[in-house]
Formats: structure tokens, C-alpha cells, sequence
């Protein structure tokens, strides 16, 4: 097989995902327990070049080198802050002794066929060619170094070339140079849309997800969370449900996946739910059909408050604001979101990131299909 350079490329998440904050690196946001979007982008990529694989970061996320170095898999992991934006990636490509450059972000999480990657690689059908998977465009490119050059090169003559990757590498450069689109099998689970994030996370949680993709996945041993033991205290009860080290359940968790760090406290009912790193769930809080995202940094007390109802069994809610993110009756709380006490959020609704107690409680009850976001936010989107 043609030598081929792995480039995985955090530019962070799009600005206009709802419930997300700016500033997040992509590659250690978590997406499936203790598993991030480097695992799964390591599980596709890392056997194409022997020497591993590159991780470029914008220069904003120093946050990473710490995080990398504690997954203990620097023998396979370069990290690449690129400080001039796409100047510093032409010189890199420019220098690169592979024929082919495989460029994805960190935001696709996905679960590729090897032998069909292998070869798309090997018959490459042109110098820039774009992957889809099962007949979805992705932002994987195969690209021969040459062409890769004259691409970026192209760009900056006639743009000044972004200090950032995320404006301008994928969206642009890569989205007007390619020549030709090659399908591949596989699945994707995440791209960018949060209802998919929420029912590929429930779709692993199923025995086929597990035995396919578990068995290809690096196994993170290093990291705190995996060290810990998951709890069920002798009040809880957990059913058909997936819970990650670190865990600890009092209450009731039914065809849910719950994430490390997660609490849920005594008497609280989480039912076909994903709730990621970190939350605390109030005594005698309802969540069904709710995507929680990560709460990050300490939390004294419970982020989701006492005897607070969110979302609700239903299929057809779909979003006002947000109509392609959040659909099919889920409801999204962002990160760091915090709910009030006896607050009730009703089904396809959006709690956006940060989104704090005082600002909720203004609006007293957020019904069916609405949403709250910090005003900043609100003036971006």
C-alpha cells in the first residue's frame, strides 16, 4: 500500500453547535463513557502510517498536551500546534516524505471498514479525493501531497491564510479543491448534529454496538476515570442501561448510558437518557429522552436540581430554533448547564451552555420545543 501520513486536525467544534461553548478542543471531548474523539479517530486511522499519527491543534488548545501525555499513548501521537494557522500546515505538508495525506477532523467520530479504507487509499480515483460513508459526505480527504500543497497554496494567494484551522482548512480550502467523491462502508456516529450524537451513543449501548466497535477500540487504562469503580448503592436499580467507571447510581436508570463522574442521586428516575462527564442529578429529578453534555470542573451540589421534569417520552418535538440539531422529541441541556430546583423543561427543548439557575427561573418553565441561551450566544448565532 501506498505510504499514507494520518493528519487529525482539532480546529475545535463549529460555532453555530448549539449547547456547546467556544473554546473546547475536540480531541479529548468525550463521546462514548471514557472513550474521546481521538479514541475513535485512532481506532480508523492509526494503522496507516507505522509511526502513528499527527494531531494538528490550533494554537488556543495547549489544553491538549497534557491530556495526550496522560492517555499514555505518546508512541503513537504527535501533537502539532499549528501557531501560524494553514502557514505552519503547508511547510509540514510540504516536507512530508508519504504520497498521501489523510486530512479528517476531530469533530467526525465514525466507524470506517479498514480493508475498504486501505483500499481507497491504494486506488485513489484523483489527486484530492473526498470520502463518504454509505453514501454521506464526511470531511475525510485523501489527498496527494503535492496536490495538498498547491491547494493551500492556491487558497493563500488569494486569502490571507486563517490563524485558525477551523475557519478555513475543511469549509473552504479542502471543500473547493477536491475532484472526485469515493464511498467507503461504515457508520457514522457523530457529524455534527446532536440527535445523532444522542441515539449513536444509545445505538452502542445496545450488545451488536459493543462487540463491533469495542473490540478495534484503544483501551484508555491510564486515565483517572477508568481507574474507578462504577457504584450502584442498594437503593439504585439500573436496567438495560450502560454505566461508565466512575458512575454512581441511588436511583432508577432504565435503556440509559451514563457517562464517569455521573451522579444520580436517591429517588431520581433517568430513563433512555445520555448523560455525559460529570453531571449530578438531583434527589427525585425525572430526565427521559434528555442528552445531558459534559459539566466540567467541581461541582459542590447537584448541577440538575431536586424534583426537577425534563423532557418526556415523545417522538415528534422538534426544535424552534434548532430544528436539524435537536428533533425526534430529544431534549439537550449544553455544557455546564444548570437547572434549578422543581424546574421543568418539556421534550425538544435546548438549555444552552452555561446556561445558570437565575435565567431559567425568569423564564419559569421552558415548554415544548423552546430554548435558553446565554445572551452572547444568542447575539453569535
Amino acid at each position: 500500500m501506498h505510504e499514507c501520513s494520518v493528519y487529525l486536525v482539532d480546529g475545535g467544534f463549529p460555532g453555530d453547535l448549539p449547547g456547546f461553548s467556544r473554546g473546547i478542543p475536540s480531541a479529548s471531548f468525550p463521546f462514548w463513557g471514557s472513550y474521546c474523539l481521538l479514541d475513535f479517530a485512532a481506532m480508523n486511522f492509526a494503522h496507516l502510517d507505522k509511526s502513528g499519527y499527527t494531531v494538528f491543534a490550533d494554537s488556543r488548545y495547549r489544553s491538549l498536551l497534557p491530556f495526550i501525555t496522560s492517555r499514555g499513548r505518546q508512541d503513537k501521537e504527535t501533537l502539532v500546534f499549528l501557531d501560524e494557522g494553514l502557514e505552519g500546515l503547508v511547510d509540514t505538508v510540504r516536507s512530508d516524505p508519504a504520497e498521501t495525506i489523510l486530512l479528517c477532523p476531530l469533530t467526525l467520530v465514525c466507524d470506517l471498514d479498514r480493508h475498504a479504507l486501505n483500499s481507497a487509499i491504494e486506488n485513489r480515483k484523483a489527486p484530492i479525493v473526498k470520502l463518504s460513508v454509505r453514501k454521506v459526505e464526511t470531511d475525510i480527504y485523501l489527498a496527494r501531497r503535492e496536490a495538498l500543497v498547491d491547494a493551500l497554496e492556491s487558497y493563500g494567494k488569494r486569502h490571507t491564510l486563517s490563524r485558525r484551522l477551523s475557519t478555513a482548512l475543511f469549509s473552504q480550502v479542502m471543500r473547493s479543491s477536491f475532484e472526485a467523491i469515493q464511498d467507503i462502508p461504515g457508520r457514522i456516529l457523530f457529524q455534527n448534529n446532536l440527535t445523532q450524537l444522542f441515539k449513536e451513543n444509545l445505538w452502542l449501548v445496545g450488545q451488536k454496538g459493543r462487540v463491533e466497535v469495542l473490540s478495534r477500540l484503544f483501551r484508555p487504562e491510564k486515565t483517572s476515570s477508568s481507574a474507578k469503580a462504577t457504584i450502584i448503592e442498594k437503593e439504585g436499580h439500573v436496567k438495560n442501561s450502560l454505566l461508565a467507571p466512575g458512575a454512581r447510581i441511588e436511583g432508577y436508570v432504565e435503556g440509559s448510558f451514563i457517562f464517569p463522574d455521573v451522579v444520580v442521586h436517591r429517588g431520581a428516575s433517568v430513563v433512555n437518557s445520555v448523560l455525559m462527564n460529570g453531571n449530578r442529578i438531583g434527589g427525585k429529578a425525572q430526565l427521559c429522552k434528555t442528552l445531558v453534555l459534559p459539566y466540567l470542573g467541581d461541582l459542590g451540589s447537584s448541577n440538575i436540581g431536586e424534583n426537577t421534569r425534563i423532557g418526556m417520552q415523545e417522538a415528534g418535538a422538534r426544535n424552534f430554533d434548532y430544528p436539524k440539531q435537536i428533533r425526534e422529541g430529544v431534549t439537550v441541556l449544553g455544557i455546564n448547564a444548570e437547572v434549578p430546583k422543581g424546574y421543568k423543561i418539556g421534550p425538544g427543548c435546548l438549555v444552552g451552555a452555561r446556561v445558570g439557575p437565575q435565567q431559567l427561573r425568569s423564564i419559569k418553565e421552558l415548554t415544548r420545543s423552546s430554548s435558553v441561551v446565554r445572551a452572547e450566544e444568542a447575539e453569535q448565532g
